[in-house]
């Protein structure tokens, strides 16, 4: 009976499969319909309906190349996998060839090889070229990110470089529907940025809402010197009709694009319909020498305001050795920073995080903040007088994200003032102290932090607080 049951399943599910089929042929392409989570899906089904859903994907696969189980796709060959010579024998490529129609988001990583290791990047690249090949040939996809190739760059040859870059062309050329596309450190020079952008948007010009560019920092003034068209080119791509998200570092590229008024009003002028940028991903590292910057200026926020009068600014500021020069230069009044995510992992201070939060005060970001993520090493000697002023200054903040070190001093003060005056617009707070010395002092913490949490969840906040020893940071 069993067999029976299971027959019947089988042949339902098959059932299924046609009367589907007949139906499709006459809707559009499958390839062009929003692919469905199946993974998702098919993880809380029971036994049977496993099989049944397994057949059914089988079906749509084998006849449409629909989207379904496999819809992202990572090209990160390691070490052990690149020696394999042969392009028959390293598995992943089997899988590609046969599924890449299915593939909808591909990240393509480049993990850095040393320059002794020759012979292997150099395998790399050929396994890269075939996998760029096959999905020029068999996939449309939504997302392509990209990263490290700058540093197989500078290792190969100009032959081999040259080989990679066109079948990279190539490959962006190809994609019609492309939405979000990230290059984080991919380029020798700007002008192979410019190239393969130009290629990006031959066919998904109008679709691109997300682009990433990172890894620009390593050139400077003398670079756009050389072609003045880099510029103007780079000012198109800022101007693609739906782009809305852009993603870029702190540097003198940025600044040309952002800060010249008069160029950026020409870019305007030259767009068929509005530009739509919305959300500036903005990161800064203290390597960078901000003694090669402009900088930008309040003034310069203030028309950037009014030419995209949505922006938004998510600034990624992470440093080793801060300074209030760093600060102040990066951080300027009327730049409408909404996310903050401030990262100091050198101990011992250089700054105070009072030098910090003055200037948001002093620049009114506090009005903008929406979240605030902040990994700060240096002991806090009092977080209640250090963050109390801030918080109630931040009228839109949701989210708060603090890792720090121990000693906490003056935790039980802070959370006992959300008790009594809440940050209105307040929703979560994740709070993780590292470094505690010993098991006495771990238990005295948690005890103190989970009396408040159990508090504050009845009034409505939600609060995590993570303690780690010493020995596990």
């Amino acid at each position: 009976m069993q067999y029976v049951a299971e027959k019947c399943e089988i042949e339902t599910a098959e059932s299924i499969v046609s009367t589907g089929t007949e139906e499709c042929k006459k809707q559009t392409k499958w390839s062009e319909l929003p692919s469905l989570p199946l993974e998702k899906i098919y993880s809380f089904l029971d036994r049977n309906d496993r099989v049944n859903m397994s057949l059914v994907c089988r079906k749509w696969s084998e006849g449409y190349s629909l989207p379904s189980a496999w819809k992202t796709f990572r090209f990160a060959l390691m070490e052990s996998m690149i020696s394999m010579e042969s392009m028959d024998s390293f598995p992943g490529m089997k899988f590609v060839r046969k599924y890449s129609s299915m593939f909808r988001h591909v990240d393509i990583y480049y993990h850095i090889l040393l320059p002794c290791q020759k012979d292997l990047i150099y395998i790399w690249c050929r396994h890269f070229i075939v996998f760029v090949h096959i999905m020029t040939s068999n996939s449309q996809l939504i997302s392509v990110k990209i990263h490290n190739l700058f540093w197989c760059f500078v290792h190969i040859d100009t032959s081999i470089r040259g080989d990679v870059k066109r079948a990279l062309a190539s490959f962006l050329k190809s994609q019609h529907y492309l939405k979000r596309v990230e290059f984080n450190y991919c380029f020798n020079n700007l002008q192979e940025c410019v190239e393969l952008l130009q290629e990006l948007s031959e066919n998904s010009r109008d679709s691109i809402t997300h682009l990433g560019l990172r890894g620009l920092t390593c050139f400077g003034p003398e670079d756009l010197d050389q072609d003045s068209t880099v510029e103007n080119n780079l000012l198109t791509f800022i101007g693609l009709p739906s782009l809305t998200t852009l993603a870029i570092n702190y540097s003198v590229i940025f600044e040309n694009l952002f800060a010249r008024q008069s160029v950026v009003m020409k870019t305007l002028k030259n767009c068929q319909t509005r530009v739509k940028l919305s959300n500036l991903i903005l990161y800064f590292d203290s390597l960078s020498d901000i003694e090669r910057f402009q900088g930008l200026t309040s003034t310069d926020w203030q028309f950037l305001k009014k030419l995209y009068p949505d922006l938004q600014v998510e600034l990624n500021f992470s440093t080793h050795f801060p300074s209030r020069r760093q600060v102040e230069f990066i951080i300027v009044p009327g730049m409408p920073i909404t996310r903050l995510d401030y990262t100091y992992s050198f101990h011992p201070s250089v700054i105070e995080i009072d030098v910090l939060f003055a200037r948001l005060l002093q620049c009114k970001t506090t009005d903008h903040l929406v979240s605030l993520c902040l990994k700060w090493k240096p002991p806090i000697p009092d977080l209640a007088s250090t963050f109390i002023p801030v918080l109630q200054a931040c009228k839109k903040l949701k989210c708060l994200d603090l890792s720090i070190i121990y000693p906490a001093n003056g935790i039980d003060l802070l959370m006992e003032s959300w008790l009594e005056n809440r940050p209105e617009s307040l929703q979560k707070v994740f709070i993780q102290i590292s470094g505690v010395e010993d098991d006495h002092d771990y238990s005295i913490l948690k005890n103190l932090t989970t009396e408040y949490v159990s508090g504050l969840e009845l009034v409505g906040l939600d609060v995590k607080v993570d303690i780690l020893l010493k020995d596990v940071i």
